[in-house]
């Protein structure tokens, strides 16, 4: 009887349309280091020590794991992505003993009780972030979703302003020359302070500053199909529909006048669409599941964080679609089956 064990299988005649799993994980760490790399060079030690211990929080735990299952150790990079991503999200002055404890536990949690290592379908980032603003609310940033506050300064970035958000010297600059030279014609003005929301919002959470690395990295993350697009696109395209119909009616009662862009350059909304809401660990596998996920993050972020700068509802929104993912899944499954039925 002939034997096939000396035989190399190829590729052929298949085509792989995305990157091996190695180099997407490699990539992602790649652009989350260039925010890592702003936060040294800008000497924000506490953030840096955050993400640190997040990190290695997460080693020890996934390696304890592996260790009581008789497994050998090792350096897995979706954990250390997970525990990077924690570590981002952490306000710089809540600890950092704290943060590698909520990073263990978290991970812990997520691993063992929901699911396993790989497939998990709670979030472990969004699940440490829960855990650390029940914890420690105090640490986070203020709600600034109040109604009051609203009618009191007129619009919700005057909120913001009112509450800490500084201006950076050149706002006035680029505002100035985006208007007369390329809003102006088209009837548009861009407010001043936009561009303070874009390039460094100041936050105490290292994840919702940078917004304008997190849409250049959303945009190598998409061109070399690192992760996917369907579930960030949707749950944008909702919410930002939802804040502009809905936003200010509880304010002023007028439709089509909410702020999109303070809503999605406040609160980490940006960031976790494009390195949280992707981790596929915890997302649906099918595009009509990743669909369906997105809509509902979107109208979910909607009811939570309202016009923005909630400094933990996005994570809310996503563990909120996440304890729905079983329903997705038989959907899936249902949607996947009618589809078979018709070719047999």
């Amino acid at each position: 009887m002939k034997t096939y064990s000396d035989i190399t299988l190829t590729a052929a005649p298949f085509v792989y349309t995305r990157l091996p799993a190695s180099k997407i994980n490699i990539c992602i760490l790649s652009l989350l280091g260039i925010q890592i790399l702003i936060l040294a060079l800008s000497a924000d030690l506490y953030a840096l020590l955050n993400i640190i211990f997040s990190v290695l929080g997460v080693i020890f735990i996934e390696n304890l794991i592996r260790y009581l299952n008789g497994s050998k150790l090792s350096l897995s990079l979706e954990t250390i992505i997970s525990g990077v991503l924690i570590g981002f999200f952490m306000p710089t002055e809540i600890g950092f003993i704290f943060v590698f404890a909520l990073s263990a536990f978290s991970l812990f949690i997520t691993k063992t009780v929901f699911g396993g290592i790989g497939k998990n379908w709670i979030n472990p980032t969004a699940f440490a972030v829960c855990i650390a603003y029940i914890s420690h609310p105090e640490a986070f940033p203020p709600v600034l979703a109040n109604f009051s506050l609203l009618r009191e300064n007129g619009s919700f970035f005057a909120v913001m302003e009112a509450n800490g958000l500084i201006r950076l010297k050149a706002d006035f600059t680029i505002t100035s020359f985006f208007n007369s030279l390329i809003l102006h014609s088209v009837g548009v003005t861009l407010p001043e302070g936009y561009i303070s929301l874009f390039l460094n919002s100041t936050s105490v959470i290292p994840a919702f500053r940078y917004n304008i690395i997190t849409l250049l990295s959303s945009i190598v993350l998409f061109s070399v199909k690192a992760v996917d697009f369907i579930i960030p696109a949707a749950f944008i395209a909702v919410y930002s529909l939802l804040v502009w119909v809905f936003g200010m009616v509880p304010v002023s009662h007028t439709y089509f006048t909410g702020d999109i862009l303070s809503a999605l350059l406040t609160g980490g909304v940006l960031f976790s669409a494009f390195f949280v809401m992707t981790e596929p660990s915890s997302s649906p596998k099918t595009k009509y599941g990743k669909l369906m996920a997105g809509t509902l993050m979107g109208l979910f972020g909607f009811f939570i964080c309202v016009q923005g700068a909630s400094p933990a509802g996005i994570f809310f929104t996503i563990i909120l679609t996440n304890i729905i993912s079983p329903l997705i899944e038989r959907l899936e499954i249902k949607i996947q089956a009618k589809k078979r039925s018709r070719y047999e």
